[in-house]
C-alpha cells in the first residue's frame, strides 16, 4: 500500500566527509544530486580520507555564499573551493574509493596545501571531473547510472519518525545529520523504508536500492569530533536488521531534474521489509 510522503529537509555534501549543507532543492545528473561529493581529500596514495580515521573532519563547516562554497577549519581559517573550468587541463591523480580505482583531479594545489596545513597531514583535494566512470556496483542500478564520491550510491534517504524512534526516551537524541542523509522523508511509518521501493514524485521517481549499513560515523559527536562509545552501542542495538545495522536507505533518481523541499508523492514499499 502507497502512503503520501513529503521531503523535510536536503542536504548536499560538497566534499566527501566533511559536513552538510542544508539546501532548499538538489537538482540531479547521471552521478545524482549536482555537487554532491565532486570533491575528496586523498593521501600521498590516493586513497580517500574520511572521518573513519581523521575525526576532525567533522570540524570542518561549509556553507553557501553567492553560489560559492566555503569551507571553514576548526581553527578559523577559511578556503574558498576552487571553480573549475570545463576547458582547462588539471592535473591527473589516481584515487581509490574502497574497491573503485578512477582518475580525478588536482584543480588547486594551494587548495591542497591548506587542507594539508589545516588537517596536521599530506592530503590532496581532487575533483571529481566532468564525466564520471564510477558504476553503482548494484544489480538493480541501470548501466547508465553512475556514482560520485560517495560510498557506493549517489543518494541516501533517512526518514523522519525512524530517528524519533532511536530518540525516544534519550536525554541526548541524536540528529539526523550525524547520519548525513541527502534527503529526510516525512510521513512513512519507523523503519518504513527499510522495505525499499520507489517514492514516486513529479518528474521521476527514487528508486531504493539497498538499506545502508553502518560505520563509526554516527557516533561521532559533529561539535566536537569525540567518538562516543555509548552512542555507537545505542546505534548497534536499536538499529538492527536482517543481522545488520543498519540506518537510512540507498537510492538513485531517475528521471528526477528538481527535488524541493516540501514536495510530496507516493511511497510504495519493496517486498523486503
Amino acid at each position: 500500500m502507497s502512503m503520501p510522503v513529503t521531503v523535510k529537509e536536503l542536504w548536499l555534501y560538497p566534499v566527501k566527509s566533511l559536513a552538510g549543507i542544508r539546501v532548499n532543492s538538489l537538482s540531479f545528473d547521471v552521478s545524482g544530486p549536482i555537487d554532491d561529493r565532486r570533491w575528496m581529500l586523498v593521501d600521498q596514495r590516493g586513497h580517500f580520507v574520511s572521518q573513519r580515521s581523521h575525526r576532525a573532519m567533522a570540524l570542518f563547516r561549509l556553507n553557501l555564499n553567492n553560489n560559492e562554497v566555503q569551507v571553514k577549519a576548526p581553527s578559523g581559517s577559511t578556503l574558498s573551493l576552487p571553480k573549475p573550468d570545463a576547458q582547462q587541463v588539471y592535473q591527473p591523480v589516481a584515487v581509490t574509493v574502497w574497491k573503485d580505482e578512477l582518475i580525478a583531479y588536482e584543480v588547486d594545489a594551494a587548495a591542497s596545501t591548506w587542507f594539508s596545513q589545516e588537517m596536521r597531514t599530506p592530503v590532496r583535494l581532487v575533483w571529481l571531473g566532468n564525466q564520471s566512470e564510477r558504476r553503482i556496483s548494484d544489480w538493480a542500478a541501470f548501466d547508465t547510472e553512475r556514482v560520485g564520491f560517495a560510498d557506493g550510491y549517489p543518494l541516501l534517504v533517512c526518514n523522519q519518525a525512524s530517528i524519533d524512534r532511536l530518540n525516544h526516551g534519550e536525554q541526548l537524541p541524536l540528529e539526523q545529520r550525524r547520519f548525513r542523509p541527502n534527503i529526510v522523508a516525512q510521513g512513512l511509518p519507523a523503519n518504513r523504508e527499510l522495505a525499499l521501493g520507489e517514492w514516486q514524485l513529479a518528474g521521476g521517481v527514487l528508486a531504493m536500492l539497498k538499506t545502508c549499513e553502518r560505520c563509526n560515523i554516527p557516533a561521532i559527536d559533529p561539535e566536537t569530533a569525540e567518538y562516543q562509545k555509548d552512542t555507537a552501542a545505542r546505534i548497534k542495538t536499536e538499529c538492527r536488521y536482517q543481522g545488520r545495522t543498519v540506518f537510512g536507505v540507498n537510492a538513485v533518481a531517475r528521471g528526477l531534474d528538481l527535488l524541493k523541499q516540501g514536495d510530496s508523492g507516493p511511497w510504495i514499499p519493496g517486498s523486503t521489509a
